[in-house]
Formats: structure tokens, C-alpha cells, sequence
């Protein structure tokens, strides 16, 4: 008789020779042969939209392990949100899987939707015949104020007085190792870009790319006395024409 009950499935009349060895009946007994016969365990019992597991992580994908709809899913998935300056740096995260706390450690140079592999943290076979999935953390990045991400490069703007724009300028500019003084030449137009070189995001093999400054020619809204006062000797005094090139049009 079986030893699961009445409604289970008995071995009183199974045929154990039909196997090589007892890998091959337990592959069948789980339904991790390919085929899709014998007593499979149906497929992620977690794969239904909706229904919870009990890590409060999601399956890695609907419908089991290995082929289509056979097997237990053991790996979990989480996303995990990282300010700039930890995914730049690196930084060791504590998070919770259920009741389980577990400490990872993010390389430098992760980026939105890198996909971090935590082994032997996922959800535990329901049979205990082998191991425990893996964690997958799929990495988001909170937004910046300043910077931007153009591939491995970093953009961001500058604002700059005209003064400045026309006589040129030396202006510290923040990077993510801390602030760099610029040169800003002389006759600069507003929305060109400048290149501080390896001064963006690492790569996979540890290199940099680089930060791109657009400068933006910035008038304060509010001015002083002496402030008006010298833009209206400039108005008065200016000797080009910056829009002579519009008059034949």
C-alpha cells in the first residue's frame, strides 16, 4: 500500500528495473526528465500570478525549472536600490529573505539593471534532495540631481555666469572623486560640452569613461545696483552684432 495514502501514488506494482540507478527514478519521480511522464512534482507551485511565496521575493520565471512546466523554480529575484555613490564605490547591503538576514557585497561600477548572483540563497528544494536556488538582485539606481548616465559616461550641466562665458573662467566642478577645477575658455556658447577624461562610470574591467560638462549660460534673475548698472554700460558700449546674420532671412 502506499505510504502517501489512498489518493497518493503507490510502488506496490512499480517497475523499479525499468531504471539505471535510483538518479534516473528520482529524476522521473520530480518530472525533471524532459518528457513530462511519470509522477512530476507540477511544476512551480509559486508561478500563478499573484500568489505569494514565503521569502516575499519573486520566482525567476513562471513555470518551473529546466523545460517548460516541470520541476521546482528554486531561484528568487529582488530588486535593489542603490544611491549613486554605493553603486560607484561598492557597498555591503544587508537584506532579508524571510526570516533569514544575509549580507551581499556590491562590486564598484554596478548599473541600472545589473543582475547580482547571490548562490545558495534562493528558496530550498521542498523534497531536500539537492541544493537551494540562487538570489538574483536586479540592481536600480536612485535618480541624482546632478549627474546622468550616457553608457560608461557621466553628463551633467554647469551653469556659468556670461562674464564668465565671455572672458573665460577656472570653476570646480563635482565629480564623483570630489571636485576638479575647470577651464572654461573664453567665448564658450551655452549647451557646449566639455570632457573631464576618466571621470565616469567604471566599466567590467575597472576602467573609466568620462564626464561630459554641458555648460549653460545662466543671467540671475534678481540683479544688484552696481550689477545693472554694468550691464547697461555693456549694452550701450557692445560693438558686434550677434544677430547681423539673421538680416537676410
Amino acid at each position: 500500500r502506499s505510504p502517501y495514502g489512498g489518493g497518493g501514488m503507490g510502488f506496490d506494482n512499480f517497475e523499479f528495473g525499468r531504471y539505471g540507478n535510483f538518479e534516473e527514478f528520482i529524476n522521473e519521480l520530480l518530472g525533471r526528465g524532459g518528457g513530462g511522464g511519470g509522477a512530476g512534482y507540477g511544476g512551480n507551485p509559486y508561478a500563478n500570478a499573484g500568489r505569494s511565496n514565503p521569502f516575499g521575493f519573486q520566482t525567476n520565471a513562471p513555470g518551473g525549472g529546466g523545460a517548460a512546466g516541470t520541476g521546482p523554480q528554486l531561484d528568487l529575484e529582488a530588486s535593489l536600490t542603490l544611491s549613486l555613490p554605493e553603486a560607484f564605490n561598492g557597498v555591503e547591503k544587508r537584506i532579508n529573505i524571510g526570516s533569514e538576514t544575509i549580507s551581499v557585497r556590491i562590486p564598484p561600477g554596478a548599473k541600472q539593471g545589473s543582475r547580482i548572483r547571490v548562490r545558495g540563497k534562493g528558496r530550498p528544494s521542498p523534497f531536500g534532495i539537492s541544493e537551494r536556488g540562487d538570489l538574483y538582485l536586479n540592481v536600480e539606481l536612485a535618480s541624482h540631481k546632478f549627474f546622468k548616465f550616457d553608457g560608461d559616461n557621466l553628463t551633467c550641466e554647469l551653469p556659468i555666469a556670461p562674464d564668465e562665458a565671455a572672458l573665460g573662467a577656472k570653476v570646480d566642478v563635482p565629480t564623483l572623486d570630489g571636485s576638479v577645477t575647470m577651464n572654461i575658455p573664453a567665448g564658450i556658447k551655452s549647451g557646449q560640452s566639455l570632457r573631464l577624461r576618466g571621470k565616469g562610470w567604471k566599466n567590467t574591467k575597472g576602467k573609466r569613461g568620462d564626464q561630459m560638462v554641458k555648460v549653460m549660460i545662466t543671467v540671475p534673475k534678481e540683479l544688484t545696483a552696481i550689477e545693472r548698472e554694468l550691464y547697461e554700460k555693456l549694452q550701450a558700449n557692445r560693438s558686434a552684432d550677434l544677430r547681423s546674420h539673421l538680416n537676410n532671412i
